[in-house]
């Protein structure tokens, strides 16, 4: 099927034409009466030519006399591009709770005597949920009285000297607990209680 390149008048025309479903009125006839002349014409002329669908193609798209079809930008209909994504409605802030931090096997020692959840009881010795870098001796725990004069806080090097032997850094407390002497497994327990707060 060839295309056929076609004023815009003539155009103008056949498409007031086609809408009215009629003749093309006066005023359109007066927009363009040299246009609808030979669009009619051509029309009469080839009757099976006229036959054929003829493409029908937007004043602004039709070529300039002289320019090649192929130069022509090409338009995209409005219909054609998708509309922008709506932006999301803002989502709520959920906090989720972390999963409790998996106590190191050489909490196993601690364990005896304390827990270490949040909200955890306490046992022969304090729930130790929250006490890294925090002031010793709080809490509702019957601590000593040598411990509560200490006036310890539970910062890194506190709680090595404390793990490895608590007797010596505090002399006269309860804490009947012969230290550990291996430095990496202080650490272990003391990152773990970092993890508890």
């Amino acid at each position: 099927m060839a295309k056929r390149s076609l004023s815009a008048g003539a155009l103008l025309a056949l498409a007031l034409t086609a809408c009215s479903g009629g003749e093309p009125d006066a005023a359109s006839n007066a927009a363009a009466p040299e246009a609808a002349a030979p669009a009619t014409a051509a029309a009469e002329a080839a009757p099976a030519e006229a036959a054929e669908p003829v493409e029908a193609v937007d004043a602004a798209e039709a070529p300039v006399a002289g320019e090649s079809p192929a130069a022509a930008p090409e338009k995209v209909s409005a219909a054609a591009v998708p509309a922008a994504p709506a932006a999301p409605a803002p989502a709520e802030v959920v906090k989720v709770a972390a999963a409790p931090a998996t106590p190191p096997a050489s909490f196993g020692r601690c364990a005896v005597c304390h827990t270490a959840e949040k909200g955890g009881e306490d046992k022969l010795g304090p729930n130790l949920y929250g006490v890294y870098g925090k002031p010793a001796a709080r809490g509702s725990f019957a601590f000593s009285q040598q411990f509560k004069d200490a006036g310890l806080v539970l910062d890194e090097a506190t709680l090595h000297k404390w793990l490895e032997n608590p007797r010596a850094l505090v002399p006269g407390n309860r804490m009947s607990f012969p230290g550990i002497k291996d430095a990496a497994k202080r650490q272990e327990i003391i990152d773990y209680l970092k993890q508890q707060s």
